[in-house]
């Protein structure tokens, strides 16, 4: 195995370093190739510019000469000025010619021949008529390359004299100079062809090209370059005037570029220059780049493949020793093969072959104590199978006190056995089952018994494993259960007669509970009357109909005169007794088809079907009329009950369902506004400029408050039912009036809610709550603090970043702080809100769901919400000792909070008896007046006095 791997790991290595090498030489040749653009395209630059500079020296120098005054005046007079011009030039002629490299000066009169020339014996033709014409026809200087024994650079300047053009002075000047220039600035070579063909051609000579027929005329490096352009089989072509090939010789690499120049008058084809650049030396450090990483990559290699060798040659040699040894284990030979094993003595890291031999000898003791225990698993099976007839006997006994039904049945229903529970529940003896088959005593109608036979028959048949079904079981009394079923096949010999087991689990008591919460759910606990979410449901529906099927409807809304009155002087369960008797009164004047709701506090809400304006006018009156009748003997003698009811009749597609109840709410207050103990008819526009100035004038308080402190925090307390002290204080704000009195939070929240000012409520309240945990920090006082948000705020995308800075004030306040939030508001945006709650407990805070089991699906909310406390809603408390339904409703919702882990606090606790009903409930914490009215200051003592449920005044202990 060690050959394996040093085989496969070698090849592995191999194929990964040429991989790598190979990539590493195409990264440098294409490094190189984009560096041999930039560089072609640099030195073709530079020959241009320096041919250019050459031209442009000798032009600036023909114009010096032109412009000297006796140039002018010696041209205008040809007989004596002929004299004075050669007179004055033979002056300048040696300067010009050795100084400055001048190879040829020609004096032109406006026409006809040169007046004057001065050459070198190298340069004897330097005929320039047509481009001197032109100069002189132009009046602009030009300069101007011509090639024939040699290439030349010539350039003529215009000479002006009063005003006129009289001539024109020619220079010219070697490429000599730029071939040696070229040479010496980028080390590399230039050199100039021209074509054998020119008028003034040269003979062959040892530096003609036969293969391109070009003449070389100028060559830096000759010696070197002249063998290497004597090689080139074709120029390529020139499309932009200048191209470049690659060409290999005497074991080199060069690239050649070809430039055109000027083209002569006279001939066919322009000489042209070559750039000679040495790219041998280059691409020799690509390779021996390359080679250098190939051979140091294969040395790392093999040093690494020898290092493994020698690292996993003992290792091997111990695993192959204990391979060895296990087959010893198979033969009972174990102290062999412990000897054969010898782990290492002597470690200072163990491995996994010393994990290995570790095993190999804990299993050699495992199997030799096996063996040993093998006889006495032996003496025992005699005494196994006496006690298998005792669990027998116990299985039998179970099955008769089990709570739940577990009968036996054949392949075609008949049942065979039941257990003492299922006869007791059932009614039915055992002689009543004799060929009774199981379905016809499960399912009132006969769509349960056809499903139960189905499913035994698949069961039996092989088809399913298991079957769950619900069906309803009659017993031999009449009376029915709720059961759940579960079917299975009963496993057997396969010659054996096919057997179908059944265990039915009685459901009965919770599927009549969970009914019960569903009526709840819909249902005011206090009045028996249809909630306002059902009502609003039913309403909507209602308003469909009347749209599909055109017929009218109306709805009241009821508000009870002076009930405060009834709740301030009598108490609040005089309160509930008398709306208990308005619902029964006000029932009692609806007809069977119209829907009775209570809406909240002391408002009800009629839905009349099929009623128009007069129908509902006689209603309400009716109402009046009933509701004044009424005796409660918790009412003072001359206090008569009424009611100031709104009415607004909908018909076709006016108004849907909130617009409904606000404009019922409008013409509710109107009716009060006359006094009470009447009715308004709502109609279009009414109320609305009163809402209008209302809102503004809360708006307007509640900005003031925002920005004078007019807002006050109050703190009430929650006590700990299970620890009898105060675990934590909900804050709750409150606002001050102009006459200093205070302003409760129902008056202006909607507003706040409706405008977004409530926003900016609620970062008031935080910042003012924890400027009071600081202080209290600071006095090494420990509270925790309940805070209320609300549902705009939880859609502010900015108050958790508020929130976040406000808790970094101190890394004490996030453990200290629950935020409280409605579930009306959580589930409104569910996953916002649930967005919301996980980020803020991630933060350190804890949060409470207010207003728990108010909504259709409380259970699922609490479920899915990350909350830490759940409110329990005060309507369910308030009621609580005298009411069945709420202590039905207040225990489940408990038991179901519990079950989630989650906390409860039950509010609006007022007496002694709620607060013994909730802890027998198992609630955490109580909150209400009994406990605590809310204060602007902190209660700073109550804890439970020894045995009772009575607070008294004490030290509470630092939460």
């Amino acid at each position: 195995m060690k050959w394996k791997i040093l085989l496969t790991l070698g090849g592995v290595m191999l194929s990964v370093n040429g991989a790598l090498s190979w990539l590493h030489f195409e990264d440098l040749t294409a490094r190189f190739e984009t560096q041999r653009g930039a560089t072609r395209q640099r030195l073709v630059a530079e020959v241009l510019a320096l041919r250019s500079d050459v031209g442009l020296r000798l032009q600036a120098l023909a114009g010096m000469l032109a412009a000297l005054d006796s140039v002018g005046v010696g041209v205008f007079e040809r007989a004596a000025g002929n004299a004075l011009l050669r007179q004055h030039f033979d002056s300048y002629w040696p300067v010009l010619q050795l100084d400055l490299g001048i190879d040829s000066l020609q004096l032109y009169a406006k026409d006809g021949p040169p007046l004057a020339t001065w050459t070198t014996d190298a340069l004897a033709d330097v005929d320039q008529d047509a481009h001197v014409r032109t100069v002189i026809a132009n009046e602009q200087a030009m300069h101007w390359t011509r090639c024939r024994k040699r290439c030349t650079q010539f350039a003529a300047a215009p000479i002006l004299s009063a005003g006129r053009v009289a001539g024109a002075v020619v220079l010219g000047s070697s490429l000599a100079d730029v071939i040696v220039s070229f040479n010496r600035l980028s080390a590399a070579d230039l050199g100039v062809l021209v074509p054998t063909g020119t008028p003034l051609g040269l003979p062959a000579d040892k530096n003609f090209l036969p293969r391109l027929g070009l003449q070389v005329i100028g060559l830096s490096s000759a010696e070197r370059n002249l063998p290497l352009l004597q090689q080139v089989e074709a120029i390529p072509p020139m499309p932009g005037g200048s191209a470049w090939r690659l060409l290999s010789y005497d074991g080199g690499q060069f690239e050649l570029s070809f430039l055109a120049l000027d083209t002569p008058l006279d001939a066919s084809s322009p000489a042209i220059m070559v750039v000679i650049d040495d790219l041998t030396q280059a691409l020799d450090d690509i390779r021996k780049s390359v080679w250098n990483r190939l051979r140091g990559e294969l040395l790392a290699s093999l040093l690494s493949l020898l290092l493994l060798a020698l690292l996993v040659h003992a290792p091997l040699q111990r695993m192959t020793r204990a391979v060895r040894a296990i087959p010893l284990l198979g033969r009972r030979a174990f102290v062999e093969a412990r000897a054969r094993i010898a782990p290492r003595a002597r470690r200072l890291v163990d491995d996994e072959i010393d994990s290995l031999d570790e095993a190999a000898i804990a299993l050699s003791h495992r199997l030799e104590t096996l063996e040993n225990e093998v006889a006495a698993h032996s003496a025992e099976t005699q005494a196994m199978l006496r006690r298998i007839s005792v669990e027998r006997d116990f299985s039998r006994s179970l099955l008769d006190t089990a709570q739940v039904i577990i009968l036996t049945q054949s392949a075609d229903g008949r049942i065979l056995t039941l257990n003492r529970y299922g006869r007791l529940l059932s009614g039915w003896g055992q002689d009543d089952l004799l060929g009774k088959r199981f379905f016809d005593f499960v399912g009132s109608d006969g769509s349960s018994g056809l499903a139960v036979q189905q499913a035994v028959q698949d069961i039996a048949a092989g088809g399913r494993q298991h079957v769950q079904l619900e069906s309803v079981l009659v017993g031999a009394n009449g009376q029915s259960y709720e059961i759940t079923w579960n079917h299975s096949r009963l496993a057997g010999r396969p010659e054996d007669a096919v057997m179908i087991l059944s265990v039915g689990i009685d459901h009965t008591e919770r599927k009549r509970a969970e009914s019960h919460v569903s009526y709840l759910a819909e249902h005011d606990p206090l009045t028996g009357l249809v909630n306002r979410q059902h009502f609003q449901y039913q309403l909507d529906r209602a308003l469909l109909s009347a749209r599909r099927l055109g017929h009218d409807g109306a709805l009241l809304y009821l508000d009870l005169d002076a009930f405060k009155y009834v709740n301030d002087v009598s108490g609040h369960q005089a309160g509930d007794a008398l709306l208990r008797i308005v619902a029964d009164e006000v029932g009692s004047v609806a007809r069977a088809s119209d829907l009775l709701a209570r809406l909240g506090g002391d408002e009800l809400g009629l839905l009349l079907h099929e009623c128009d304006r007069d129908g509902a006018i006689q209603v309400a009156e009716k109402i009046n009329k009933r509701l004044a009748e009424i005796k409660y003997p918790g009412l003072g003698a001359s206090h008569r009950v009424s009611a100031s009811i709104g009415i607004v009749v909908f018909s076709e597609a006016k108004m849907d369902v909130e617009q409904l109840l606000t404009n019922a709410d409008i013409a509710m207050y109107q009716a009060k506004s006359k006094g009470g103990s009447g009715w308004h008819l709502y109609s279009e526009g009414e109320g609305v400029q009163e809402k209008m100035q209302s809102r503004l004038y809360w708006e307007e308080m509640i900005n003031r408050s925002l920005a004078d402190a007019g807002l006050l925090v109050y703190y009430q307390p929650i006590l700990d039912i299970r620890a009898w002290r105060i675990s934590h204080y909900e804050a709750l704000v409150r606002m001050r009036s102009d006459d200093g009195s205070l302003i409760p939070p129902g008056l202006f929240m909607e507003v706040a809610e409706n405008s977004g000012l409530i926003r900016d409520i609620d970062r008031y309240v935080i910042h003012q709550v924890f400027d009071k945990m600081l202080a209290l920090f600071a006095a090494g006082q420990h509270y925790k603090f309940a805070i209320n948000l609300s549902g705009v705020s939880i859609n502010d995308a900015r108050l958790l970043a508020f929130i976040r800075d406000e808790l970094a004030r101190s890394p004490m306040l996030p453990g200290h702080v629950v935020f409280e939030i409605t579930e009306t508001a959580a589930v409104s945006d569910f996953s916002a809100a649930r967005a919301f709650m996980e980020a803020v407990r991630e933060l350190g805070c804890a949060f409470s769901l207010d207003d728990f089991g108010v909504g259709f699906s409380s259970f699922n909310y609490i479920k899915q919400l990350p909350v830490d406390y759940v409110k329990i809603d005060g309507s369910f408390v308030r009621t609580l000792v005298d009411s069945p339904d709420d202590q039905v409703f207040v225990k489940a919702l408990a038991e179901v909070a519990r079950g989630f882990g989650k906390k409860t606090v039950a509010e609006f606790v007022e007496d002694e008896r709620a607060l013994n009903l909730l802890r027998a409930f198992g609630v955490d914490y109580a909150q209400g007046y009994f406990i605590g009215k809310p204060a602007p200051d902190l209660l700073p003592e109550r804890v439970l006095l020894a045995g009772s449920v009575s607070l008294r005044e004490a030290r509470a202990p630092v939460i």
